[in-house]
């Protein structure tokens, strides 16, 4: 490599490697009786929308083939063979080696539209730990307990991954450059906005504080849903269902006190006490019975300090607190 090559990054040569499998794996579905199916049209447009990279790499292996589609046309006929539908590693060889092409003409050619792809940029916060990001644009990004996101700012748009945790969003609206929250196969388009993501394993919770902002899911194009949330909307979204509710700004701001250190509790069961300040702290609360866990509780309480809710549960409620190691066990 000489000193004015531009480098490869792994990721980018696997992105590269991807795109062409997925052309090769098209050409041969094409071929076949049952042709490219739309479940691998929406496993192809899924992995497109994970990311720019992504779509980018694919548009490249897609031009690279097209041309050598068009070299062999005007190429001059070679010895006729026949194919039979049997007959298959004539075609399967054509098409791997054709992949290799498009890999190697990516790597070459295709080296300096690639790095124009903006580089992502990965934020995390440790368990019980906050930070705030402070983007070129002015928007800024607060990160709650254990929460990941990535970052990557180009020309036309402002792509953002909440792949866990908890984020609270202050962006600076700039309709030549949609601000977009992606969380797996859900987004959030800012329209204006500040707003909240939580992501967990099997739940998704965006709250809307001010101005507009447009939820859809990208699952399936063909019944994607989309809705404009406004001041005061919540909408839950988890693998089978949606919900929209509206909370008043109290409520919505006690939903906030993270941002501030704080929990706030407004009628919560103890076993909902208990799991959320087991996002924020590696000794964990573990409520031992049914009844206990069923208790309910108010008030504001330190984020990072356990032991503040257990003195109050022992006060009030006439609780045990046992201590093992790593937890908090508390019972009657």
């Amino acid at each position: 490599m000489s000193a004015n090559e531009p480098r490869w990054d792994k990721n980018a040569r696997e992105i590269q490697a991807e795109a062409a499998r997925w052309i090769e794996i098209r050409e041969a579905e094409l071929c076949e009786t049952e042709g490219w199916s739309p479940a691998r049209q929406a496993e192809l447009d899924t992995w497109l929308a994970e990311s720019s990279a992504h779509l980018v790499a694919f548009l490249r292996a897609e031009a690279v083939w097209q041309r050598a589609d068009r070299l062999r046309a005007l190429s001059p006929p070679g010895p006729m063979r026949v194919s039979t539908p049997g007959n298959t590693s004539s075609r399967s060889t054509t098409l791997r080696v054709a992949a290799a092409v498009i890999v190697l003409c990516l790597a070459g050619a295709g080296s300096f539209a690639l790095l124009q792809v903006p580089r992502e940029k990965t934020y995390s916060t440790a368990i019980g730990a906050r930070q705030t990001l402070t983007l070129s644009d002015g928007s800024t990004i607060e990160l709650n307990t254990n929460t990941s996101v990535r970052v990557a700012y180009e020309k036309g748009r402002r792509n953002i991954w909440l792949d866990r945790g908890e984020a609270f969003f202050d962006v600076k609206h700039d309709t030549a450059r949609p601000f977009i929250v992606t969380m797996g196969d859900r987004r959030v388009i800012d329209l204006g906005t500040k707003f909240n993501i939580r992501r967990e394993a099997a739940r998704i919770e965006v709250a809307l504080l001010e101005g507009k902002a447009r939820f859809d899911s990208v699952r399936n194009a063909k019944a994607s849903q989309q809705t404009i949330l406004t001041p005061g909307d919540i909408i839950t979204a988890t693998d089978k269902t949606v919900s929209l509710k509206r909370k008043a700004n109290e409520e919505m701001a006690g939903q906030l006190g993270w941002r501030t250190g704080m929990l706030v509790f407004e009628q919560a069961t103890l076993a909902e006490v208990a799991r959320e300040y087991n996002r924020y702290n590696r000794t964990q609360l573990v409520i031992a019975d049914p009844a206990t866990a069923r208790l309910t509780i108010s008030g504001t309480l330190p984020a990072n300090d356990p032991g503040a809710f257990t003195r109050l549960a022992t006060k009030f409620f006439n609780l045990t607190v046992k201590t093992r190691e790593g937890e908090l066990v508390v019972t009657r």
